[in-house]
């Protein structure tokens, strides 16, 4: 790791006008590494763009630098690009936007901590046993001697309270309270943080969790589930966004080997989102494998086109009907099926 952040400080300072790049559907994590890294790039003197392919939601405006993101831009006119917490190159959506964007005309420095890391970068710095991407950053500023504001640390704390949800999931390792530790006493505002990720709710959003929790079921192999469809979002005024959260919630029921949330958004997909605190399951593989997504271990998801259908149970229909995700015989469903008391996954359908 060291190594790669020394050739990492080589390419800044060979370098002017620097993009920064944040994934999708932007959570804490990755914003909180690039607002950390624009503002230490800012201090070197360098031209910066931050660049997002979706807004930034408002929980998310207490960190400085979120401002001014943009969807669009020439990336040979940089020098170099930052990638942040992206588990594989089509994280960042703009790969679809500029197919060119990986091919290394441009260098790109890849900071990640997901297992499904596709290492699109020139430089690859993944750990996947970091706890967050901004934990890794951190590392990198303490190693290359760099000093850390009090901006800088409230957004590296951000990223570790996100991924962490909030010091309370089992990465929260002994580690990680020192670097908290430590990044506190550089100033950075855990209360604001804590309040801003975990403690500020809309009357909207509370009331789409409790859509969630009403269709809320524990299965007989141990599998909570639940699901929201767009109707339900539409008649409550919400959107896919409110959801945020209420899957780590639902992680929470006695007995449940695994947690899933099948829910419809605003462009036609079916987004699922899996949680678990079994140390026998591997969902990233889960979302990998049988869904084309991915991310940890114990955190994952995926999404595909379609729409959610109720025959008996909920299942996800395929855009392509010909890549129908489920078994044939009358007592299979997804997810229901997967991960099941004998653990053993159904075939892979072509």
């Amino acid at each position: 790791m060291n190594e790669l952040f020394i050739e990492t400080e080589k390419l800044i300072k060979k370098s002017n006008k620097i993009l920064c790049i944040a994934h999708k559907k932007p959570d804490g994590d990755t914003l909180g590494a690039l607002v950390a890294m624009t503002l230490k790039l800012k201090e070197f003197g360098k031209e910066v763009t931050k660049a997002c392919v979706d807004e930034i939601c408002d929980r998310f405006n207490f960190l400085s630098e979120t401002e001014q993101m943009v969807n669009q831009f020439d990336y040979l006119s940089y020098d170099l690009i930052f990638v942040f917490d992206a588990g594989a190159s089509y994280m960042t959506k703009f790969d679809q936007i500029y197919p060119d964007l990986f091919s290394g005309k441009v260098p790109v420095i890849n900071i990640d901590h997901h297992a499904s890391n596709d290492n699109f970068g020139r430089v690859n710095i993944v750990d996947v046993q970091s706890a967050s991407t901004t934990v890794i950053l951190f590392k990198m500023f303490k190693y290359l001697g760099y000093g850390i504001t009090p901006d800088m640390a409230t957004a590296l704390l951000t990223g570790i309270y996100n991924d962490t949800g909030s010091l309370m999931h089992q990465n929260t390792t002994q580690e990680i309270y020192e670097i908290c530790s430590e990044l506190v006493g550089y100033g950075a505002k855990v209360s604001l943080v804590a309040k801003k990720l975990f403690r500020t709710t809309s009357v909207k959003k509370l009331k789409v969790w409790g859509k969630v929790l009403e269709n809320l079921t524990l299965n007989e192999q141990g599998v909570t589930i639940s699901v929201v469809t767009k109707q339900d979002l539409d008649e409550l005024d919400a959107t896919s966004d409110d959801l945020s959260g209420i899957v780590d919630f639902m992680n929470s029921v006695p007995g449940s080997k695994f947690t899933v949330l099948l829910n419809e958004d605003e462009k036609g997909n079916v987004k699922g989102s899996f949680r678990t605190r079994n140390e026998d399951l591997d969902l990233a593989k889960l979302a990998e494998d049988y869904f084309g997504g991915g991310g940890h271990k114990k955190a994952s998801g995926f999404t595909m086109p379609g729409r959610l259908h109720r025959e008996i149970r909920w299942r996800v229909i395929p855009e392509n009907e010909n890549k129908m995700i489920e078994e044939k015989s009358d007592n299979a469903n997804v997810p229901e099926k997967m991960l099941a008391e004998s653990l053993e996954l159904p075939s892979k359908k072509n």
